[in-house]
């Protein structure tokens, strides 16, 4: 009690009179900064400080975000670097939430008897050590042991070689203190059950296991913007993290399979042998482990569900890491039980709109029995997309390619690296408008989902969307930013910058969003109905010459759009998918030739205007009049010529649900859907599809 009222005391004073820590000379560390080197001056604060000479700031910065349990940060550098930025948010992000973790005390012990080989009990000095109750494992010198059961008992200890056990709980002299029996399994992981003298230490070898759960009061955690800079309340929070035996309350760990499930701990490369907290996106470069993540915070609103892992509750799996060229990073795909099933799987009950607060959304029998054909209609052409591009789940997500990360249903991506060196650009991305759209309708969720982690957008949505959309794709694409020290905010832009979105800690995040935030998901709905709205909304033709057919409009004839010539459930899916793949193909800008005025508003693509072409040549009788007299003969040529072209990925929508593999654990029941004299799939007939607008916001 008086602990915590020294530290609320400390707190109001440094909030009236300014924190102060004694740490890194009390300068604000920033990226560019380094301590001296010969011929090179220190650096600290963004300033060349010669009168700094020996000083190591840097480098004990680096230390203690290490010894904190942020392994991001490199060892030893005395260069503060992208990467020592990224680490000092991520310190930043944590120590601003109410949970934290605190490392045990001591952090191991010492067998107070010698053990033959076939010992099944050891007992230990200070049960404090470790955990209340097994399994988990220990190093006895080169021995892995597993520990099967703990028991709490009162030793004597009399024997002066062992006081370094624990100095506060197991006195010499006769005295009496707590410690353990611990039931095991001797030899495991390879190695050879062996003797050990009194003495020998015994250490847990799971970084996590280490850590207790505490709660952060507010005095104690960072309240500033998250921005990377080692300022004067990041040093007050850092030393007293280190001051607390406080620890990175969210642990990701690599682990080996047998039959499928976690059975040890992978070795994090360059840690002597240890499996500490992976962060970096190549920090494990083996395909085989999985990753799953021990959360020691209650971050996540959590839906009541059996454990992913049964022998290990406490673990929330997330993927495993890929490599695609020059580019690498997590993965999580159904296939191989990457996702949650089915909480994780995009049913309307999951995406469609609630009926009521708090509730689920309509269930698809419901949506049958409604016989609402654009509702019904519309998700059906979203689902069969997702399958291909999300393979059906929210929290399916690619974090290995130039896109840096992707999800949703239709795969929005951070942007794409223009090459895989850290200074190379980056492109905007769709998944900054999702996130604008997402801030525009629900603040909650995107606090939620990237505003309580520091991530903002560069553009907001405004009322339509119109400043983030490419009126030449018929996308909405923007860029991310992180708060500017002093003020402002900071726009990424560089493949250094957009690496923080590969690594572990925020693949993590993002994933548990799509699991768990409830308006994140939604959101994903309207986006998905937007894009297949703009794009069915594009002229068939440029406005600098006639349009080739005009069909009725509500204010008279019109030109026709891309929607009023392929107008069947199969068609419009189709062409959905193909513009999430490649959108300059299915809407293109004009030619060059072509007055800039016009040039830059979008029209059918080539590869749709190829298709029309080739069926219209094949059997021009089918297409005779305006796209209104079309029948469904017309449709059918069209959607060939699409799915000639189209590859894999437009045969599994062509022929959805046909294709579904029984591996990805799919719950959708299938069999409700209506069939259209073909099976239930998606309705080929002219005319079948009706777009469901309802609550979209105009036309940008």
């Amino acid at each position: 009690m008086l602990d915590d009222l020294g530290r609320l005391f400390a707190w109001l004073t440094a909030s009236l009179a300014g924190p102060a820590s004694g740490l890194y000379g009390e300068f604000d560390l920033r990226p560019g900064d380094r301590d001296p080197a010969p011929g090179q001056p220190a650096r600290y604060g963004g300033v060349d400080r010669p009168e700094q000479t020996g000083t190591t700031h840097v480098r004990d910065l680096h230390r203690d975000l290490r010894e904190l349990g942020f392994l991001l940060a490199p060892p030893d550098a005395t260069a503060f670097t992208a990467v020592t930025w990224r680490a000092v948010m991520e310190f930043q992000r944590y120590a601003s939430l109410s949970d934290a973790a605190t490392e045990r005390e001591p952090s191991s012990a010492t067998l107070l008897d010698a053990v033959t080989a076939d010992t099944g009990l050891l007992h230990v000095g200070a049960a404090s050590a470790f955990p209340a109750e097994g399994p988990f494992r220990v190093r006895v010198e080169e021995e892995i042991v597993e520990v099967t059961a703990v028991e709490v008992t009162a030793v004597e200890v009399t024997d002066a070689a062992v006081t370094d056990v624990n100095a506060t709980d197991v006195r010499t002299g006769g005295a009496w203190g707590p410690g353990a029996g611990l039931g095991v399994t001797r030899g495991v992981e390879g190695t050879a059950a062996a003797a050990h003298a009194r003495g020998a230490e015994v250490e847990l070898i799971r970084w996590s296991d280490r850590l207790v759960p505490v709660h952060a009061p507010f005095y104690e955690r960072y309240a500033d913007p998250i921005t990377g800079v080692v300022n004067a309340w990041t040093r007050f929070v850092l030393r007293r993290w280190k001051e607390r035996r406080r620890r990175c309350p969210v642990v990701v760990e690599a682990w080996e399979l047998r039959d499928g499930q976690p059975d040890r701990l992978h070795p994090i490369p360059g840690s002597g042998g240890r499996a500490g907290n992976v962060w970096g996106a190549r920090e494990i470069t083996s395909t085989a482990p999985r990753l799953y993540v021990r959360d020691l915070t209650r971050t996540w609103e959590r839906p009541s569900r059996p454990p992913v892992v049964p022998d290990h509750p406490e673990l929330d799996v997330t993927g495993d890491y890929r490599v695609l060229g020059d580019y690498a990073g997590p993965r999580a795909w159904p296939e191989f039980g990457h996702t949650w099933r089915p909480e994780g799987e995009m049913l309307p009950e999951h995406l469609l709109p609630s009926r009521e607060p708090g509730g689920p959304g309509p269930a698809l029998g419901r949506l049958v029995e409604e016989g609402d054909r654009a509702v019904l209609g519309t998700y059906k052409v979203v689902r069969a997309v997702s399958e291909v591009e999300a393979i059906g789940y929210f929290d399916c997500l690619n974090a290995y390619d130039r896109a840096f990360v992707s999800l949703g249903p239709c795969h929005w991506t951070a942007g794409l690296a223009t090459g895989p060196s850290p200074e190379s650009a980056v492109e905007e991305g769709e998944l900054w408008g999702f996130v604008a759209y997402l801030k525009a309708t629900n603040r909650y969720a995107f606090a939620q989902a990237f505003g309580r982690f520091g991530v903002d957008v560069a553009t907001e949505w405004g009322g339509n969307g119109a400043d983030l959309f490419d009126r030449g794709q018929r996308k909405y694409t923007g860029r991310p930013t992180v708060p500017r020290e002093g003020g402002g905010a900071y726009e990424l832009g560089r493949v250094e910058e957009f690496d923080l979105f590969r690594d572990w800690h925020w693949f993590y995040r993002v994933q548990m969003a799509g699991r768990t935030v409830d308006g994140f998901r939604r959101a994903m709905w309207d986006m998905a109905r937007l894009r297949i709205r703009d794009v069915g909304e594009t002229p068939w033709d440029g406005p600098a010459g006639p349009p080739t057919w005009t069909v009725p409009g509500p204010d008279g004839p019109r030109p026709a759009r891309i929607k009023d010539v392929i107008t069947s459930e199969r068609g419009t899916a189709i062409v959905h998918r193909w513009h999430i793949r490649a959108p300059a193909n299915m809407v293109s800008a004009g030619p060059a030739t072509e007055p800039p005025a016009t040039r830059r508003i979008g029209r059918a693509g080539p590869v749709l205007r190829a298709a029309f072409e080739a069926a219209a040549q094949e059997d021009p009788g089918l297409f005779a009049g305006p796209p209104t007299a079309w029948g469904d003969a017309a449709e059918q040529a069209l959607v060939a010529q699409l799915r000639a072209r189209g590859g894999a990925s437009v045969e599994y929508v062509h022929e959805w649900p046909r294709q579904v593999s029984a591996s990805r654990g799919f719950t959708l029941p299938y069999e409700l859907l209506p069939d259209h004299g073909g099976g239930r799939r998606l309705d080929p007939a002219r005319d079948s599809f009706l777009l469901d607008t309802t609550g979209l916001p105009p036309e940008p």
